[in-house]
């Protein structure tokens, strides 16, 4: 044998070169000129084993063989030396007929167990649009070379080319779900996708995205991608107020849940951030696209730990006062206190309190919350007072002394409080109480009553001397001080 690499004779059974010092392989790689050389190789075996073997008998007997042969019938003997050399020749045709028929066998073996020569023939086939052929040459050449990922791809290719589709789409999962790092996930992604996007099965691409981790791709199909919503804050524990915002990934809508449970397209729809105050939190989000695709759920738990703001103190206690009172609420700079005279609790949304309130008359139900930056609220505070005073003159005789001097001096057409040009009526309620110089006053706020029932404030208010029910009309400095005019001067 010699060296394929350098031509020297190798010596029997030895398979490296010593010359040059090539390792001879007994079964090579595949290779078209191999081929050739190798069938040239056999063929001038053949011709020198004959040659050799038969070089006497042509030299000496060429006629006497073709009467020899005919002495193989009955009617003529053979004769012993040329039926010797006759067979000779018979057999030497023998052999070199079975080394023909061995060697086309080991050639075919060879082809058959070469992934090369598999490999090469499916691409050739390809290359004149045979893709049956080179599906069935690639898929003999995956059988030996099974981890092959660049011929599943180039066999995926193939597949789609003869419309098998299903074929297409399994072998594209394989490569996806064997290899993370291939260099050509992208293309495989790429096309996997392409396909349920002709199909329109949004559900798949939705699941395929879903796992996706190739931001070509997560770019490219965003539209049908539905991912977990982004909360703009982790789970954790928070020692402030805290409003939580939730994003999807493209058009849709995101659905969560404060409960625990898993949320649906029949819970909250995100709209504007949740506020999230003092205790425990877990909340639950998906998102859907507009193609109807769901993400997974995504959850995040919460744990608020605030410290509540101290109640605001107040200056008056719940009682019976018969004097007027200023009502005054004092807080931390940092608070603000909110309050209601209703009996509901206060928030704020609530009136807020900013200076000192006029006790009203009669009887109030105050409640005073404080309420911190974070919007934590503190303890409501409830008061209840009874103002009221023993006089001349009750509040209803009071009042009934002011309609009489409105409808004497023409401001009032009648008692009952109708206005002039005005369908609606006039209505006055004493508000609280004014003292000056030891004189206690009525102060009742005028208010105007349409006939839809809604009240506004004329901004008329009047004194009304709880002894000696002398009138005035009165104007507002500050909460608890007022100026007073006497009624005929008006």
């Amino acid at each position: 044998m010699k060296c394929p690499n350098c031509g020297t004779e190798l010596e029997e059974e030895k398979l490296l070169c010593e010359n040059c010092g090539y390792e001879v392989r007994i079964v090579p790689e595949f290779d078209i000129e191999l081929e050739d050389t190798l069938k040239e190789s056999i063929s001038v075996m053949m011709e020198d084993m004959a040659e050799e073997e038969l070089k006497s008998v042509q030299d000496d007997f060429e006629e006497d063989i073709k009467e020899s042969i005919s002495d193989y019938f009955p009617d003529r003997p053979v004769r012993s030396h040329k039926k010797k050399k006759i067979v000779i020749a018979l057999t030497v045709l023998f052999v070199v007929s079975g080394v023909a028929v061995l060697s086309s066998h080991m050639i075919n073996d060879y082809r058959y167990n070469s992934f090369e020569y598999q490999y090469q023939k499916a691409v050739e086939s390809a290359a004149h649009n045979e893709y049956s052929e080179a599906v069935g040459y690639l898929e003999r050449a995956l059988a030996i070379h099974s981890d092959d990922l660049d011929v599943r791809f180039l066999l995926a290719k193939y597949y789609k080319r003869i419309g098998q589709q299903q074929s297409t789409i399994s072998l594209l999962t394989e490569i996806l779900n064997i290899d993370q790092t291939y260099a050509k996930r992208d293309e495989v992604y790429d096309m996997l996708l392409e396909i349920f996007e002709v199909k329109k099965d949004y559900d798949k691409i939705g699941t395929i995205l879903r796992h996706c981790d190739v931001p070509r791709i997560l770019s490219k199909y965003n539209k049908y991608a539905a991912l977990k919503p982004v909360f703009n804050k982790q789970g954790g524990v928070y020692d402030e107020l805290i409003s939580i915002s939730l994003k999807g990934n493209t058009t849709g809508f995101v659905y969560y849940t404060l409960d625990g449970t898993a949320p649906s397209e029949n819970s909250n729809v995100y709209e504007t951030p949740i506020l999230l105050e003092s205790g425990d939190y877990t909340i639950k989000a998906m998102f859907v696209n507009m193609y109807g695709i769901a993400s997974e759920v995504e959850t995040q738990h919460y744990y608020i730990s605030l410290s509540a703001p101290d109640s605001p103190a107040i200056n008056a206690d719940s009682g019976t006062y018969a004097e007027p009172m200023l009502i005054e609420a004092y807080h931390d700079y940092s608070t603000k206190v909110y309050y209601t005279t209703d009996g509901s609790t206060p928030d704020q949304n609530s009136k807020r309190y900013t200076d000192p309130i006029e006790m009203p008359y009669g009887i109030s139900n105050f409640s005073f919350i404080a309420i911190d930056e974070s919007g934590l609220g503190s303890e409501v505070v409830n008061r209840t007072y009874h103002l009221e005073i023993q006089t001349n003159f009750s509040p209803e005789l009071a009042l009934q002394v002011l309609r009489n001097n409105l409808w004497a001096s023409g401001k009032l057409l009648n008692v009952e409080g109708n206005v002039p040009n005005k369908l609606g009526v006039n209505q006055y309620n004493v508000r609280t109480l004014f003292k000056a110089n030891d004189t206690v006053y009525y102060i009742v706020y005028e208010e105007y009553k349409d006939t839809m029932g809604k009240v506004h404030d004329t901004n008329n208010i009047y004194a009304i001397d709880a002894n000696t029910a002398d009138l005035f009309k009165a104007y507002k400095v500050n909460e608890g001080s007022y100026t007073l005019q006497p009624f005929a001067e008006t």
